[in-house]
């Protein structure tokens, strides 16, 4: 049975009322704000930063638009395939990241920290220092060297242009703050952290959460400084508390609010579902061939959970659509035709077919869309699952042997990936039989080659971040798996770049209102702010 720790809506409610969310751009003003309650209880400001990660509908339009597309997850929508399919550089999708999670949630998490530094609540100090890694770690994975020390201290310490930090210092700077969030945390403490929307407070989850994200980012070095990601990888397996090892001890933020909103200060639904489901309830978000056509070439049970074919003419949208999957599967002349690296669900119109099900002629139909189950405004946030604890572990004992665990590269592939069928229940899948999972596992192993293993457990966390892109889109750059061949090997025409893109540009703003230490990282990057340059750990 999993352990779900549901959001109070009414605790939101109050946070939304006592924490006013800024929206201007200029760090002067959003992180100077001298209107702050010197009152507010730092556990509603982590409630609020927990639910804004995902809930925050605007952060997902850069998720949407270039990291899905890029991952080649989704194409055909217009906004996904004219920006993250054709390499199109926007401003405003690109820098949204940027431009606003540093006001709201970074500057609360340096607030939390600063005022609980000196508290009785050392529980709450230690878990927002562990969240501010995760924040950080989704905005330098963007976009590479960015403020990071001096981020958010405007009103704290009166510095409202950050200088831009390196990003092998930044990651540097996890690694210390992981390791001693983790051997810090008590369980013996008495004062009870109220407002934590992942774990319930439940600081022995915490420090798994510590480890879990502290072997991601070792992980993330083994390329550009492998040394220290063996060591500091070597850390996180050994570290006292363990690792998230089970669907119990996911970090997941498990939104309830099932209704549209589209204001800037409502996070208590899944934004990125939002999204997807789209302003007039009409769905278009459709699979990328590549996604697709890997599950079927490697007969994976998870293809049309990912997906669904719907009849797009049925009423009631997006939920009362028919779906008409099985129909298809089971009628030779129906073709699943999902749409290429770099095109629209409308161009290479697809052939169609009769309908016994829905007595119609179907063309558009035959384009897979996202499954509705992953358009549910309730579907959780995903911080670190189980499944990725185990690849990463897995990929681990592949690189640097059994010193890293006693368990064999083997079993902890098989591990991860049993677990990575088990997670989509959390987003209302049939359960999976085992018998299935261990079917596709042995048709889909890994062997003693070290290649064939870093491939297949790179591939399989490809699949499993579907519904986490900022995380996929780290993890391929970083792992280079799958191959993924850009939109231009496709015929199509790009505008931007004619390969993947690498990074994200910074915010036009930046360039004059930070000029100085803005100038300073585009000069370490050659002197553009190019997109096609690789951030440190990719180099």
């Amino acid at each position: 049975m999993k352990t779900i720790y549901r959001i109070s809506v009414s605790l939101l409610c109050m946070l939304a009322m006592t924490l006013g969310s800024c929206s201007d751009s200029a760090f002067d003003e959003l992180n100077t704000n001298p209107a702050k309650s010197p009152d507010t209880d730092p556990n509603y400001q982590l409630s609020q930063c927990e639910a804004q990660v995902w809930g925050y509908w605007i952060w997902q339009e850069t998720a949407l638009k270039y990291a899905m597309p890029f991952c080649q997850y989704l194409m055909g929508d217009w906004g996904v395939t004219n920006y993250g399919g054709h390499y199109l550089k926007d401003d405003k999708y690109m820098g949204s990241i940027y431009e606003q999670m540093y006001p709201m949630t970074v500057k609360n998490l340096v607030d939390i920290i600063d005022h609980t530094r000196e508290s009785d609540q050392r529980n709450l100090y230690y878990m927002a220092r562990v969240f501010k890694v995760f924040v950080s770690g989704i905005i330098t994975d963007l976009y590479g060297d960015v403020p990071y020390t001096e981020a958010g201290r405007g009103y704290i310490n009166g510095i409202v242009q950050p200088k831009f930090d390196r990003q092998e210092d930044i990651y540097k700077d996890f690694m210390n703050e992981l390791q001693v969030a983790n051997d810090s945390l008590d369980e013996n403490q008495p004062l009870k952290v109220t407002g934590d929307l992942i774990y319930n407070g439940n600081v022995g989850l915490w420090k798994k959460l510590a480890n879990a994200l502290h072997l991601r980012y070792a992980m993330r070095m083994v390329n550009v400084a492998p040394d220290l990601a063996k060591e500091e990888a070597s850390k996180a397996l050994h570290n006292s508390g363990g690792l998230i090892a089970s669907d119990k001890e996911e970090a997941l933020v498990r939104y309830v609010y099932d209704s549209f909103d589209w204001t800037n200060d409502e996070y208590r639904r899944n934004g990125l579902s939002q999204l997807m489901r789209g302003r007039e309830d009409h769905p278009t978000m459709y699979i990328c061939s590549t996604f697709f056509n890997y599950l079927g070439k490697t007969k994976d049970p998870r293809q049309f959970v990912y997906c669904r074919n719907y009849d797009q003419s049925s009423p009631n949208k997006p939920f009362g659509r028919a779906d008409i999957t099985d129909e298809m599967i089971n009628t030779p002349k129906a073709k699943f035709q999902p749409v290429d690296p770099g095109y629209f669900h409308y161009e290479k119109w697809p052939s169609g077919y009769w309908s016994e099900q829905v007595k119609k002629y179907l063309m558009k139909e035959c384009r897979p869309q996202i499954n509705n189950i992953f358009l549910k405004l309730t579907s959780p946030g995903v911080i670190m699952t189980a499944a990725e604890t185990k690849l990463l572990e897995a990929e681990a004992v592949a690189r640097w042997g059994s010193e890293m665990s006693s368990e064999t590269v083997e079993k902890l592939y098989a591990q991860g990936v049993k677990a990575a069928f088990h997670f989509l229940e959390n987003y209302g899948a049939d359960t999976f039989k085992d018998r299935d999972i261990d079917r596709y596992i042995r048709h889909n192993n890994v062997s003693t080659d070290l290649d064939d293993q870093l491939e297949k457990i790179n591939t399989q966390l490809w699949i499993l971040h579907f519904n986490n892109p900022w995380e996929g889109y780290a993890n391929w750059r970083r792992s280079g798996y799958p191959v993924l061949k850009p939109s231009p090997d496709y015929g199509a025409k790009c505008i931007d770049s004619q390969t993947t893109p690498l990074r994200l540009c910074y915010p036009i703003f930046e360039s004059s209102y930070n000029r100085v230490h803005y100038n300073e990282a585009i000069g370490r990057m050659g002197g553009t702010d190019d997109w096609n340059k690789p951030v440190w750990w990719d180099q």
